[in-house]
């Protein structure tokens, strides 16, 4: 949405500053991913002796509730934000998360003696309420703070740069301080670091200033009864079917994501034989995609916004067949290419949320309250991508052992060509739509 000429943009500087109080959340966030989802299994397993048949339903069971959440907590979130009291805000409403987070986090870290399925599931389903409650609302403010394109570029990419760096600290921490990922005392200072840049990214919030153009459109929108969700859906599907445009790509191109990040490790331990350098291997990934963020961002003044997610999807699928080259022991040339394909990790998330933030920003215009119902649909296809993803991964490789398959090749084929074919497929589905971009930096 363009801003009108009559309204001054805020500064250059005060951007930074709105994106480096936006995008602080994204650390705790990303800094909880690596425990819950990869740790914590095993960590049940060893430390409370629970068979892996029961810990994986009761996180199976949990995620299938927890899909189905985002959406309603989108809407509702919406719901809220029209309501006359700043309690009831998107800052408020995220601060509840984190209640919820925290809460469920510790009673995960720290069960009682002998935790069972029930205990399991119950505060692994509190755990992704409150994240869902916290990052819904949270993504839904990049549509809600300035009316400029670009900006929205910089608040995504400041939160991927956030939440890479999560994710490298959970990652380096056991390294560091010499703790095993399965100790109580790793998980006593991951929580407390979770509690810490959680409140400081919380409160951080309500120091953001939005644009004039968006203080006006909030005004006009207070005056809206708030509708029901069927009526929203129905309404964006008939008369705003192009909010909808980008999902189906960003959906497929997640997936193809989430393959390989599912089998990393066992295709590092298993096929690579290099299980010693997984540490190297995640870090030199991370901090390519650190370093590459400022890059993209800078052809974002340029280009479309299309156009530059187009290439990272390109640039990642073109490095990647550079996996069919690797042989056992070949730690050289598969550090050469997660240094490639890290370039592309911050801004193949950042890029299409900025998107849907345009598009969704196009509906708020019109005085139909729509950004966390949105972002509710937006987390729900990320999570069913990262379902889907373990869902055919274990099972193929399963079946592979099974029938006499060597499992060499089905894995290799599962980590390479499977993303490989998938990404490309999002391109092509994004190429189409290319057209109807009308999202030009300024």
């Amino acid at each position: 949405m363009p801003t009108p000429h009559n309204i001054p943009p805020l500064s250059l500087s005060l951007q930074h500053r709105n994106a480096l109080h936006y995008g602080m959340l994204g650390f705790p966030l990303a800094l909880l991913g690596i425990p819950l989802y990869l740790y914590l299994p095993n960590y049940y397993h060893q430390s409370f002796s629970m068979s892996l048949a029961l810990i994986g339903s009761a996180l199976l069971a949990a995620r299938l509730f927890d899909v189905l959440t985002d959406p309603f907590i989108g809407w509702l979130s919406d719901r809220l934000k029209l309501h006359p009291s700043r309690f009831l805000q998107r800052q408020w409403q995220i601060i509840l998360g984190i209640v919820f987070l925290s809460g469920g986090t510790y009673q995960l870290f720290f069960p009682s003696n002998n935790p069972g399925w029930g205990y399991l599931f119950i505060w692994s389903f509190i755990t992704y309420l409150g994240w869902t409650l916290t990052q819904v609302p949270h993504q839904a403010m990049n549509a809600e703070i300035s009316s400029e394109s670009l900006q929205k570029t910089r608040l995504a990419s400041y939160r991927e740069a956030f939440a890479i760096l999560g994710v490298m600290v959970v990652i380096i921490l056991p390294a560091l301080l010499g703790l095993d990922a399965n100790s109580e005392m790793f998980y006593q200072l991951v929580f407390l670091l979770l509690l810490v840049s959680a409140i400081i990214g919380a409160l951080s919030l309500f120091f953001l200033r939005q644009d004039r153009v968006i203080e006006q459109l909030e005004e006009e929108s207070h005056s809206v009864k708030a509708p029901s969700l069927l009526y929203v859906l129905s309404k964006l599907w008939r008369e705003h079917r192009l909010v909808f445009s980008i999902m189906p790509s960003y959906f497929t191109n997640n997936l193809a994501n989430a393959i390989p990040a599912t089998l990393f490790m066992i295709f590092v331990s298993d096929y690579l034989e290099l299980s010693e350098y997984t540490g190297l291997f995640l870090l030199t990934y991370f901090i390519a995609g650190i370093v590459a963020l400022p890059v993209w961002f800078k052809l974002a003044q340029f280009f479309n916004k299309y156009e530059i997610w187009q290439a990272s999807m390109l640039l990642a699928s073109l490095s990647f067949i550079g996996v069919f080259t690797l042989q056992a022991g070949d730690w050289l040339g598969f550090l050469f290419i997660c240094i490639l394909t890290g370039l592309s990790l911050g801004i193949d998330i950042a890029m299409p949320t900025s998107i849907q933030a345009d598009l969704t920003q196009d509906v708020l215009s019109e005085k139909l309250p729509t950004s966390g119902l949105l972002f509710g649909i937006w987390g729900m296809l990320t999570k069913l991508s990262l379902a889907l993803a373990i869902g055919i991964s274990f099972p193929l490789l399963d079946w592979a052992q099974n029938n006499h398959f060597i499992p060499q090749v089905i894995l290799l084929l599962l980590y390479a060509a499977v993303p490989i074919l998938l990404k490309i497929g999002a391109w092509w589905l994004l190429v189409n739509l290319s057209d109807q971009s009308r999202y030009k930096e300024e």
